[in-house]
């Protein structure tokens, strides 16, 4: 049995103090007692424990002072005056703390223990130096003085502050082999030493007790490895029977990720005992496996807690667990590790073959983390760290010569710079699909997954990568498990008008997205016709127009090499122009697995052919292709007439006012204002295309008419649709402001004729028809009472007559034209884009 797997029996107490005075312990980690503030403040938390309660606090050595021992072992073979330095070193540090926080009456006392280690400490190293070496057992003796210092001086600010206090030495408390550096706990002989001891401590006294410290059976100083001052808290914690102990540390709490690799990392609120470990054994920043088994048996509670922080709730780690959505609570890793390939045909079911793989490697002592088989037992696969692949490897071909020479084995190899990624939860066997997803979302963020394994209980599922995609795995499970979110990375190609907007939307409800829609949607790219920026780590929404001035100049190809290479999950392309050359890009996109949201109508309008291919390329991809705003700008027009379609619901007719722009204009005609005044204050408002004349010659109706017959299934090319134009013959203009002035010449014709359609009952419209095979756009006189006509401001409105509403038409109506408009439109694609792609 490993030291890190000691069998721990602690008797039941059977003391009248514990039964009737509640006992708890705390822990303060080096960072949490390393300044005169933070000790001060750990001072302060102690005695904001209740009344009642008997404190038992286990300290570790100030911050830096186990570092500046371990550094004055490394330099003391060099001579007497190196080690005496980093003495002096330590000795400035603690008196520091005595002259500020120790009252005057109790400094005297306190100063000749510490000198009496100071003196220790020398003579210490100056063995070192004579012998120049150092055993396990001098190093153990050298590294216990930054506890044996800090404990009375602590207690003397204790009893300074008004209180009762005394320091013990966990050397006189418990018992261990002679393991130095790691020693093995004797439970048994300390627990009676320890119910002993505190059986008569008055309860309003503060005990301070030595953390990370032990003694062997001959008296010598022991250590107990990793963790080992928290460890010596719920050694105490169980044998004393606490309701609770209390780790203070630097942290809020454990946190769902290692923050350096996940930067939205939050502190876990609840743990089972079980999710802890498993979170401990695959790296992560938590207590080692072994310090929470004293406290596990018994159901102690053991609670991690801000000492900088001590508002934060931290985290209480106890046999009960906080369910969670997806049951997933963290993503873990163990990094530098090494895959061991054991392959060959001769090991079909042969026994024994594992067997003699663990044995073998464990005479090495090389621990195996972790292990998967194939069920055709063609091969077995085993981690290992990293230093240990090469020894593991020459010890397996040793054991397994014979098999290798008769190819039984056919090869053993390495895969080495790997990682482990696991997600931590209890009870992850009770939701069904969990290890699908996690695996699906590596796939996604393009991880190349080499091994797995799943534990009995399902409280751990893990994952072997490469090392240089841990960092996407782990930020990408993260996202999909513990944080619940769909992650999303966007390029968007026209951050002009329509997509400046955008943006700002984007900056304006990042959280809302984060929180309530559960996306997390991330700029990775950006470009117009001149300039384009690239940066797979994300751009800021609110600079990225900005940046843009200074990017590279604009080359498609090469943007879309890097988004093919960047293996980044759900890329969505926004396309805000009105560029034919970005249109004919489309299939490129989609065929790469990369979803398109566009406000551009070209892509959908070009040949018939080309649409076809678009729809086909989006649907075998399984990518999202959506469109909504190249017909309506935010009203489901698009949406609605799919569904008509994928429903049975047959189509007849299609009429309606299709532009917003024109909308606006034929409404101003109403009240009289000129037709050239109202252009130029309709593209001044953002609510025509970059180019009045687009709208004005009726393409932009028309090119909505067609994308409309085609979502109904008539292939038709826009040459099918009739149009009138609202440009004067032979216009010249070359820019909005020519266009404006000549305009003007039309002013008079445009009055006549909203005269003439008054007087009959009537006003103009511009509208678009289909029905059955004819498609015409043009200037209509309707009826006063038409909705057409009563329709205000930009309003589109689009009627559908149909098998199911044939009697009482559907009507789809709303705002048509704008920037913001048009700038919510897309954000909704984008939501239903990430939302749908896999």
């Amino acid at each position: 049995m490993s030291n890190g797997e000691q069998k721990i029996s602690v008797a039941s107490p059977n003391m009248e103090r514990t039964q009737h005075n509640p006992l708890q312990v705390v822990k303060f980690g080096g960072t949490s007692v390393g300044t005169i503030q933070a000790i001060q403040r750990a001072v302060q938390l102690v005695q904001d424990i209740p009344e009642g309660i008997q404190r038992v606090v286990v300290v570790s050595a100030m911050a830096g002072v186990t570092d500046t021992l371990m550094q004055a072992i490394d330099v003391s073979p060099e001579g007497k005056e190196s080690a005496h330095n980093f003495v002096q070193m330590l000795r400035d540090q603690h008196e520091q703390v005595l002259d500020e926080l120790v009252a005057d009456e109790e400094k005297s006392r306190v100063q000749q223990q510490l000198d009496a280690l100071w003196e220790e400490l020398e003579r210490l190293l100056h063995g070192i130096a004579l012998i120049g070496e150092c055993s396990a057992r001098t190093r153990d003796a050298i590294l216990s003085v930054g506890e044996r210092a800090f404990t009375p001086l602590i207690s003397a600010v204790f009893r300074s502050a008004g209180e009762s206090s005394i320091a013990v030495d966990a050397r006189n408390l418990i018992r261990t082999d002679d393991s130095y550096g790691d020693a093995y706990v004797d439970f048994e002989a300390s627990t009676r030493i320890i119910q002993t001891y505190f059986q008569n401590f008055p309860s309003s006294q503060i005990t301070v007790v030595t953390g990370y410290i032990a003694s062997a059976p001959d008296g010598s100083t022991t250590t107990l490895g990793r963790s080992g001052s928290d460890f010596t808290a719920t050694i105490l914690g169980s044998i004393l029977c606490a309701r609770r102990v209390v780790i203070w540390t630097d942290v809020d709490g454990v946190l769902s990720a290692d923050p350096h690799d996940v930067p939205e990392a939050f502190p876990l609120a609840r743990l089972s005992y079980t999710e802890a470990a498993e979170m401990a054994y695959f790296g992560a920043r938590v207590l080692h496996p072994r310090t929470m088994r004293p406290v596990q048996r018994l159901g102690i509670p053991l609670l991690i807690k801000n000492s900088l922080n001590p508002k934060a709730p931290g985290t209480l780690i106890s046999n009960e667990s906080q369910s969670v959505e997806l049951r997933v609570k963290a993503i873990s890793t163990i990094r530098d590790v090494a895959v061991i390939m054991l392959e060959g045909n001769g090991m079909l079911g042969v026994p024994g073959i594992a067997a003699r793989a663990f044995v073998s490697l464990a005479d090495q002592k090389i621990n195996v983390l972790m292990i998967a088989q194939a069920s055709s037992e063609h091969s077995i696969c085993l981690i290992v760290r990293e230093a240990d692949a090469d020894t593991a490897v020459k010890t397996l071909r040793n054991v397994f010569a014979g098999e290798l020479v008769k190819r039984d084995v056919s090869g053993i190899y390495t895969i080495p710079r790997c990682a482990i990624v696991s997600a931590v939860g209890d009870r992850m066997r009770h939701h069904p699909g969990l290890a699908g997803r996690m695996f699906a979302t590596l796939g996604r963020s393009r991880v190349n997954v080499l091994s797995i394994a799943q534990g009995a209980a399902e409280t751990n599922i893990s994952a072997v990568v490469r090392d240089d995609e841990v960092r996407r795995a782990v930020r990408a499970l993260h996202e999909a498990f513990p944080l619940g979110r769909l992650r999303t990375h966007i390029c968007l190609l026209g951050p002009g008008r329509v997509g400046a907007h955008l943006l700002q939307l984007l900056a304006s409800q990042k959280e809302n997205l984060l929180e309530r829609v559960k996306l997390n949607v991330r700029l990775v790219g950006i470009a117009n016709s001149r300039k384009m920026f690239w940066n797979p780590e994300g751009l800021a929404f609110d600079t990225a127009v900005s940046d843009l001035d200074q990017g590279m100049p604009a080359n498609l190809n090469w943007l879309l090499e890097q988004l093919g290479a960047s293996r980044l999950e759900r890329i969505i392309i926004v396309d805000a122009t009105a560029s034919e050359e970005v249109a004919t890009y489309y299939p490129d996109f989609l065929e790469l697995g990369f979803g398109v949201v566009t406000a551009n109508k070209l892509a959908n309008t070009l040949d018939l052919p080309f649409y076809q291919r678009l729809q086909k390329a989006a649907k075998r991809r399984g990518v999202a292709f959506r469109y909504e705003t190249t017909v309506g700008a935010a009203i489901p027009v698009i949406s609605t007439i799919k569904d008509l379609v994928r429903s049975g619901d047959r189509v007849h007719k299609i009429e309606g006012v299709f532009s917003g722009t024109l909308a606006y204009v034929f409404n101003s005609l109403d009240a009289g204002m000129p037709f050239s005044a109202i252009v130029k204050q309709a593209h001044a408002e953002g609510w025509t295309e970059p180019d009045p004349a687009d709208d004005l010659s009726g393409e932009d109706v028309a090119r909505k008419l067609l994308i409309l017959a085609r979502e109904i299934g008539l292939e038709v090319e826009r040459k099918d649709i009739r149009v009138e134009s609202l440009l004067p013959a032979g216009l010249e203009a070359q820019s909005p402001q020519e266009l404006f002035k000549e305009l003007a010449a039309v002013d008079q014709q445009w009055q006549k004729r909203v005269n003439q359609a008054r007087s009959q009952g009537q006003r103009l419209r511009y509208l678009a028809r289909l029905e059955g095979n004819q498609l015409d756009v043009s200037v209509q006189a309707v009826p006063d009472d038409s909705p057409f006509a009563t329709a205000s401001g930009r309003g589109n409105i689009i009627v559908f007559t149909t098998d199911r509403y044939r009697d009482e038409p559907l009507v789809v109506q709303g705002p048509g034209a704008g920037l913001k408009v048009t700038a919510g439109g897309l954000l909704m694609d984008l939501i239903h884009s990430a939302e749908l792609m896999p």
